[in-house]
């Protein structure tokens, strides 16, 4: 694919992805961040694009499935501050990267199991049962796994001066 087509397909267009990305998020600076990531994706699968379809089909498709998965991660995201929020029984939101990054520190005191259980069961509200069959463990392994990070986090909060 050469940067020509990516242009005349990027010119053409980038209306019809704009009113699209506007329909799932508000905010200008996430209809940003959606549409450059939109626009990423199309010109990573451009080349694979077979015209078995219509172009404005494809890119419809491209741009609603991107948008979906980029709310599902925003929600994920809100849902893990609030869960740190929770634990520090104090609002969470950061206000700059800085702030951020350091609300994910406690989860580096986690060992790989944890993280991934405590993601699982308080962020993306998981059962139990289903993250033991997710990741191929009994279910009393998944609930001690929980329980070791939720107290991690806890302590690595206090020590910090979160609680």
């Amino acid at each position: 694919m050469d940067i020509q087509e990516f242009d005349r397909v990027y010119n053409d267009h980038k209306e019809l992805v704009w009113r699209l990305v506007t329909r799932y998020v508000a905010g200008q600076q996430d209809r940003e961040d959606l549409f450059q990531e939109v626009f990423l994706k199309i010109h990573q699968a451009l080349p694979k694009f077979r015209g078995e379809s219509a172009l404005e089909t494809w890119l419809y498709r491209i741009t609603v499935n991107t948008a979906i998965n980029y709310v599902k991660k925003q929600q994920r995201y809100r849902l893990f501050h609030q869960l740190l929020a929770g634990l520090r029984f104090e609002e969470a939101i950061p206000t700059s990267d800085v702030e951020a990054t350091n609300l994910l520190k406690p989860l580096e005191k986690l060992n790989p199991r944890q993280r991934t259980v405590l993601l699982l069961a308080d962020v993306e509200e998981r059962k139990l049962e289903e993250i033991g069959a997710m990741l191929r463990l009994p279910v009393g392994t998944v609930k001690s796994n929980l329980s070791r990070a939720r107290e991690i986090i806890k302590k690595e909060l206090k020590r910090n001066g979160g609680l």
